[in-house]
């Protein structure tokens, strides 16, 4: 079985012509998250005229982890676009008996050197002369830049490498996984959108930095105001849960969300699913739920599952042990939080 490919990351435009080099024939299901399906069409379109048979997933795919079997047995190939691979969910695939691609996909916002200066000067301000600096996926390209600015600058920037099981690339920070971090430093972290910044103050509890991009540079007070609202809510639902009322435990199909360390602890009837969404929690008629895939979707979703009392496993470890402090919940599950569990 030939191994899946870890490909270096690409502009959209690029994805397309790149995709002309790959090794693929037979059956092939093309991925993509919605802001790239136009790129998944051209894409299939490639394919086809190669002669391959293309099937394109028009479901939301939040990342290379959101990659079912039932998904995989259907096909040859899969070529993931938008994302850097997780060595896990590799793995995986090749024992389904399929080949992964994934070409992970530059963002057209790129970080110019002025806004890096800027963060320079945020971090001298702050009295910071060493810092780790990541990235999501779509800027992790701009961190040799983001370096160079820094040094230059009298800070030293640490990368690390991740979690091997998770983390494809250094300085790579996912939703689920902050194992690239020092979390003895303060944080620059290159990304948009504000889950990322909060993760990475919580896991680290330590000042960050953002650098968006598309949007400028936002210092530790701007980063501390999100975070201190998602912990509102989320430290507000961990309170209200109630464990002698029971709850429903939900699991995702997708490959690199399966949480059977936690299920097994649990060792309660499960629902399968891919997307948790208001019907399928209706549906349960149990108003408490531990969501056992993506540790992100009680916290970001929060505004449309109000309703009910929707905890990830280490907040449910938060329930059982009185935490009086909020853990982030990662995958792989960390391992305190199993221990909790298994009282």
């Amino acid at each position: 079985m030939t191994r899946c490919t870890s490909a270096e990351s690409y502009d959209e435009d690029e994805v397309p012509r790149a995709v002309e080099s790959l090794n693929v024939e037979g059956r092939v299901l093309v991925q993509a998250p919605d802001g790239l399906k136009r790129i998944a069409r051209e894409v299939a379109d490639v394919l086809e005229a190669r002669g391959c048979e293309v099937e394109l997933d028009a479901g939301r795919v939040f990342g290379a982890c959101d990659i079912t079997s039932g998904t995989v047995i259907r096909t040859d190939y899969i070529v993931h676009i938008g994302h850097y691979p997780i060595p896990e969910v590799e793995r995986r695939i090749r024992e389904l008996g399929a080949t992964a691609h994934f070409l992970p996909v530059r963002g057209r916002k790129r970080v110019e050197p002025w806004m890096v200066e800027e963060v320079a000067e945020v971090l001298r301000n702050l009295g910071i002369e060493r810092v780790n600096i990541c990235a999501t996926a779509q800027y992790v390209t701009d961190l040799e830049l983001v370096s160079e600015i820094l040094r230059e600058s009298g800070i030293e920037p640490v990368i690390r490498s991740g979690d091997g099981r998770r983390v494809a690339t250094p300085g790579l920070v996912l939703g689920c996984n902050f194992s690239a971090l020092d979390t003895s430093l303060p944080t620059v972290v290159v990304c948009s959108g504000s889950f990322h910044p909060a993760g990475v103050a919580i896991r680290t509890n330590q000042p960050v930095v953002q650098l968006d991009p598309t949007k400028g540079v936002l210092d530790p007070e701007d980063v501390e105001g999100v975070t201190k609202r998602i912990l509102a809510v989320r430290l507000s639902k961990i309170r209200e849960f109630d464990w002698e009322e029971g709850f429903e435990i939900v699991e995702s199909t997708a490959l690199g969300q399966r949480r059977p360390g936690v299920v097994q602890i649990l060792n309660r009837p499960i629902w399968r699913l891919r997307y948790l969404t208001e019907d399928a929690l209706r549906s349960l008629r149990r108003r408490q739920c531990v969501f056992c895939g993506c540790p992100r979707v009680p916290v970001d979703e929060a505004s449309r599952f109000k309703r009910w009392v929707l905890l990830n496993p280490a907040e449910l470890a938060a329930v059982r042990a009185g935490w009086r402090e909020y853990r982030l919940d990662e995958i792989p599950t960390p391992e305190d939080v199993l221990n909790v569990l298994r009282r």
